[in-house]
């Protein structure tokens, strides 16, 4: 896997970007998803996404914060709760540079409100645990899936209006099997019987 940038600057950014999201919560009193558009509106996230030395070495959490909120910065680097919020800031630092996607993608999945309530029992666990929750989070829904949730269908009213296989459409909606590699026959039917395309299910 290709990763955002080189792993020599991980935890420098971990540490910024997690104290940024400790002071925000907790010393500035702003909600942890309202902070979070803040961050991604500003230059400051795409400036860590690519670990710019200007932003990632040369400014500290609370610089971050300041250019961030459009004011000066607090008086204080970082807070010494050793918070929940500062693990959101940690695992959503590690989740955009293993995964190599922009914030904004990682928290359009999984909002920042959302990892912190898996806090209990993630923050005990290796990071690994966390990236393959937000794995989760990050896979699309499967279009055969939204198209016969769409279509008020259950899985088994449209193998038996289809007449294919109800385990074959389950597989398809988990991403086991790969519905672009179904037979002709299969797509047509599916397509016919969900009226849509054989592109809308496979895009």
């Amino acid at each position: 896997m290709i990763h955002a940038y080189n792993e020599q600057f991980l935890d420098i950014i971990q540490r910024k970007v997690s104290a940024m999201f400790e002071l925000a919560v907790l010393e500035e009193h702003i909600e942890i998803d309202a902070f979070a558009r803040k961050f991604l509106s500003s230059p400051v996230c795409r400036a860590l996404e690519t670990a710019d030395p200007v932003y990632a070495l040369g400014k500290s959490a609370n610089e971050l914060l300041a250019l961030i909120l459009d004011k000066e910065p607090l008086n204080i680097e970082t807070s010494s709760y050793a918070s929940p919020e500062y693990w959101v800031g940690w695992v959503l630092a590690y989740a955009q540079w293993y995964f190599n996607k922009p914030y904004a993608a990682i928290i359009a999945a999984m909002p920042c409100s959302t990892i912190l309530g898996h806090y209990f029992p993630y923050h005990e666990m290796d990071i690994m645990h966390s990236m393959d929750l937000i794995t989760k989070y990050l896979k699309p829904t499967c279009p055969l899936k939204a198209i016969r949730q769409k279509r008020k269908l259950s899985q088994t009213q449209l193998a038996n209006l289809s007449n294919v296989p109800l385990r074959s459409i389950k597989a398809y909606e988990q991403g086991t099997v790969d519905i672009a590699k179904a037979q002709a026959e299969t797509l047509y039917s599916l397509a016919q019987t969900l009226h849509c395309t054989i592109e809308e299910l496979i895009r």
